[in-house]
């Protein structure tokens, strides 16, 4: 019968043979790498596939994808073949490979970044960003070579038999994955001890130390998912870390708030300082030792336990450790269980037995810890221009120990409000009392463990934001799985994330000052240096015609449709240069033009700088300060000191805006450029010749020759205020350092630089000159960060940056190294210096008049525009200036600036074009827009992105 019929069809049986099924599934596994390290910029960089030959055909011959500097003759090796010695005087080819390295560095550190970390990095990403679990051991770990035996940092994976997915697996196989692959560490470990380079040998303390510091970094900050999987019985457990999304937008809505109120505060210097209060234990301090203490000392024989309560004996094993509060005593004995073990036993007299045993002798309260990240959390409210206030329940006999474990930290110079030694109220309106009386203080947010605290705090500064803190392993009083019971937010820690959550692709920062990133959790990226492109003069030409001609076309579209924005305004004037001067003021607005607010240039202010110019048809003056020098010195922000493609797309940015008046009036613009590369800093005079010799070539190179000009301006001011300026503004500016010197004699930046930072605005000389204005602590922070530092003899100098810059307040750590806080003494004093000089400049500024060089212009200011001043864009989106930092394109073409080395851990790679030389990139570009076609010329931009570089809109 057929299926014409209506009968339902026989199923035929297809049968597929076991190894027909084993191999589709090997398709599969491969394809779906493949696809992951196209898009994901960290396997991209770290990782290469090596499919058996029968699959070759579809992802390509050797390692793939292939490596800019490798080629056909490209070496696998095994971590046996790294470290075999085939004969006593012969070389490993893990020696060769640090022979051969291309820049001098520590041997250590570069089997670190070469060999540890992209193995451990490749494991971490495959779990937490894609599901995936592989096991890499001893015998499945190969490494690639270049044919010249030099290391590229990508692991090459040789087989998928045992990658599988994460929600399909067990603790037991995690277990034995994790294993694996410390068990491949510590090959790489062993082999490394019994090298030598330069007849040095490395001990096997320090090989560890390099080891465990890799696992650290790689595993802080998983998915909390992943951090669960990982959890478990084996060696990388220790080393599991995360911080859940939400207490991450927690603890930066509350920098926003400290941030909106500074802001408001710098408009009206009478309002109050923003705080941010924070409560000690259980909170700002974990007192896990005193608690393992108290629970030990309860642990022995009682009337309903005649054997002791060995869970109290050994508080480790427990789920969660006691609080001494006695809602959180109560949920304690709820989720250990021992209430129900021990029913016989009076437990609200264990816990009035545990309160003295966790607070007595109060010397232990010296060894309490800062909170995770809580250093960081207090810079950070700090820097946003707020003050942290710890206000505890302690009383003022034990200031003196809390004391000196906040100082640990480096936190000396911050508030500390304890109670009487009387006290008889309660705590909580204690607290508030204690607030009350900080009348300079405005209370923006609240941080405490307890909940009946932080209801009498909620009632008492109803517009803070009030979060509870549970700090990890211990107890509070909410039930697991629930909410506080006042229903307040939660956190865990003062820990935020270093980067975005589970990002892969590249991505920009998008901040305003490299003091808001976490450089000490981001990577330096030393594989990725390998993967730079180099343009040829036909492509970098290319780039700049075409952002050159869309500038164009863009200033025409504005032009076109400026007068039917304004249809309305321009309806009711017939005077030809008042309307002329309400399309000039539209163009100045335009989104891709204008930062800040508009209220600070109005169409009136407009009216009076541009009628001058109008009345007598001639192009209109405007003057914008800028361009003094790359921000080079540490590396951190930019690589090099030339300007790259970011200053030259704001030079095209300027063609625009002088396009675009042209098409409304014909004389256009007459922009001049005031650089300051000496002025408030002096600099080598090769740094800032080569810099503006630099601009002038890309100037040329955009055509804006015509109606532009770099103007120093020291030499504007000479001819307008006369040729005896120098010597009186040299006179000056040593009146205003000797003033500064004299207000500062008692303080000392690298003894104790939060304290000086808390006192310095008490006395500085800015408060008298400039009420409301520049303080001194604002433009030190902002300096710090542009200091030069002397780097020691083999050592990378963004990795020794990133050392001393990961905290560079942080002086009296015993575990910092000597020659780190040698370094960040340096770097204070200089920063210190640095600001004196460039204050003394601004103030001298004033008194010779530098502000009134040009008496009829347009002015247009990089910086957050003051009344009468039209806040200029430059490149758009971030507040970033192309000088403060590397110029970048997303996958999208899009142009910014961003600095060097968040651009280096989120997988960007450098650009390098004949118009800058090989010495410091033009640009940087995701690695995952770049491919390799032909191996003789390394990688190249793909086409998408090489004919896609755009400037941003707005």
């Amino acid at each position: 019968m057929s299926m014409l019929d209506g009968a339902a069809p026989q199923a035929v049986p297809r049968p597929v043979s076991d190894g027909c099924e084993e191999h589709l599934a090997m398709a599969a596994g491969w394809q779906r790498l493949a696809e992951l390290v196209r898009r994901d910029a960290e396997l991209r960089l770290h990782l290469a596939l090596r499919p058996p030959r029968d699959l070759s055909a579809d992802l390509g011959d050797g390692p793939q994808p292939t490596h800019p500097r490798a080629s056909d003759q490209v070496r696998i090796v095994s971590p046996a073949a790294l470290l075999d010695r085939a004969a006593d005087d012969e070389r490993t080819l893990l020696e060769q490979a640090i022979a051969n390295q291309h820049e001098p560095m520590d041997a250590l550190d570069f089997v670190a970044d070469h060999f540890v970390r992209p193995l451990v990095a490749v494991w971490r990403a495959l779990v937490d960003r894609h599901g995936l679990l592989l096991d890499l051991d001893a015998d499945h770990i190969r490494f690639e070579l270049t044919p010249g035996v030099r290391a590229t940092g990508r692991l090459v994976l040789i087989s998928v038999a045992g990658l599988r997915e994460t929600a399909e697996v067990d603790a037991l196989e995690v277990s034995r994955a994790a294993r694996a692959l410390h068990g491949g560490l510590n090959t790489l470990a062993a082999g490394f001890q019994q090298a030598t380079f330069d007849g040095r040998q490395y001990k096997g303390r320090a090989v560890r130390a390099a080891v465990e510091s890799v696992l650290s970094a790689e595993l802080r900050y998983l998915a909390p998912e992943t951090a669960a999987l990982l959890r478990g019985d084996h060696p990388l457990d220790r080393y599991v870390h995360s911080v859940p999304e939400e207490q991450d937008r927690l603890l930066r809505d509350v920098l926003r708030a400290v941030e909106e109120s500074s802001a408001a505060r710098r408009r009206d210097p009478s309002l109050p300082v923003p705080a941010v209060v924070i409560d000690l234990d259980l909170c700002g301090l974990v007192p896990k030792a005193r608690t393992l203490h108290a629970a030990r000392t309860l642990a022995g024989p009682r009337e309903g336990a005649p054997q002791g309560i060995p869970e109290l004996a050994r508080p480790g094993t427990l789920r969660a450790l006691p609080s001494y509060s006695k809602p959180a005593w109560d949920r304690f004995l709820e989720v250990s269980g021992v209430a129900g073990r021990y029913p016989d036993v009076e437990w609200d007299d264990v816990h009035a037995e545990f309160c003295p045993a966790f607070y007595r002798p109060w010397e232990r309260l010296r060894s309490d810890s800062l909170a995770p990240g809580l250093v960081r959390f207090v810079r950070d409210v700090e820097d946003a221009g707020g003050e942290v206030v710890f206000n505890t329940g302690r009383r003022d006999r034990v200031r003196e120990h809390t004391s000196a474990v906040l100082a640990r930290g480096g936190l000396t110079h911050v508030r500390l409000l304890t109670l009487p030694d009387d006290r008889v109220r309660p705590i909580a309106e204690l607290k508030v009392e204690n607030l009350r009386r900080l009348a300079d203080l405005d209370v923006v947010a609240v941080f405490d463990d307890l909940t009946e605290n932080r209801q009498v705090l909620r009632d008492s500064f109803p517009d803070a934001m009030v979060v509870a803190v549970e700090a990890p392993g211990f107890v509070s009083d909410r039930a697991p799985g629930c909410p506080p019971p006042d229903g307040a937010p939660l956190i865990a820690t003062f820990e935020r994330l270093p980067r975005q959550a589970g990002g892969s692709t590249p991505a920009l920062s998008h901040t305003h000052s490299i003091a808001e990133l976490q450089v000490g959790e981001l990577s330096v990226g030393l594989p990725a240096r390998g993967h730079a492109v180099n343009l040829s003069v036909a492509q970098t030409l290319s780039i700049v015609d075409r952002l050159v001609a869309e500038a164009d076309s863009n200033a025409q579209r504005t032009a076109a449709a400026a007068p039917g924005h304004l249809r309305a305004a321009l309806s009711t004037v017939a005077d030809p240069l008042e309307r002329t001067v309400l399309l000039l003021h539209h163009v100045f607005m335009r989104k891709q033009f204008h930062r800040g607010s508009r209220g600070t240039y109005t169409p009136e202010m407009a009216r009076k700088d541009l009628m001058p110019f109008l009345r007598y048809n001639q192009p209109i003056q405007v003057v914008v300060p800028g361009f003094p020098v790359k921000q080079s010195q540490s590396g951190l922000k930019a690589t090099g000191v030339l300007p790259d493609l970011a200053e030259l797309g704001v030079l095209v940015r300027l063609r625009e805006l002088q396009q675009t008046v042209k098409c409304l009036y014909a004389p256009g613009l007459r922009i001049t450029v005031l650089t300051d590369g000496h002025h408030f800093r002096p600099r080598p005079a090769v740094i800032v010749e080569s810099y503006l010799r630099k601009l002038n070539q890309y100037l040329r190179l955009v055509g804006g020759q015509d109606f532009l000009e770099f103007a120093d301006i020291d030499d504007v001011a000479r001819r307008k205020l006369g040729s005896c300026l120098d010597s009186e503004r040299i006179v000056l500016i040593e009146y205003f350092q000797n003033t500064f010197r004299k207000a500062f004699t008692e303080l000392d930046i690298a003894a104790d630089p939060m304290g000086v930072l808390s006192r310095v605005s008490d006395v500085d000389p800015m408060a008298e000159h400039t009420p409301g204005g520049l303080a001194f602590r604002d433009m030190f922070r902002s300096i710090l960060h542009s200091v030069a530092l002397d780097v020691p003899a083999g050592r990378d100098r963004m990795s020794w940056a990133r050392a001393v810059y990961t905290d560079p307040y942080q002086l009296g750590d015993p575990a910092t190294p000597a020659e780190i806080v040698r370094a960040r003494r340096q770097v204070l004093r200089q920063a210190w210096s640095d600001t004196v000089r460039y204050l003394s400049a601004v103030l001298t500024d004033r008194e010779l008049g530098y502000d009134s060089l040009f008496t009829h212009r347009v002015r247009l200011t990089v910086s957050m525009p003051s009344p009468g001043r039209v806040g200029f864009a430059a490149l758009g989106g971030s507040a970033l200036l192309p000088w403060h930092g590397t110029a970048a394109v997303d996958e999208k073409g899009t142009l910014s600036t961003d600095f060097a080395i968040w651009l280096y851990d989120q997988g960007f790679v450098p650009v390098y074009s004949p118009v800058l030389g090989y010495r410091q990139p033009w640009l940087m570009a995701p690695v995952t827009s770049t491919a390799v076609v032909d191996s003789s010329r390394g990688a190249q931009l793909i086409p998408e992105l090489l004919e896609g570089i755009h400037l941003r809109r707005k």
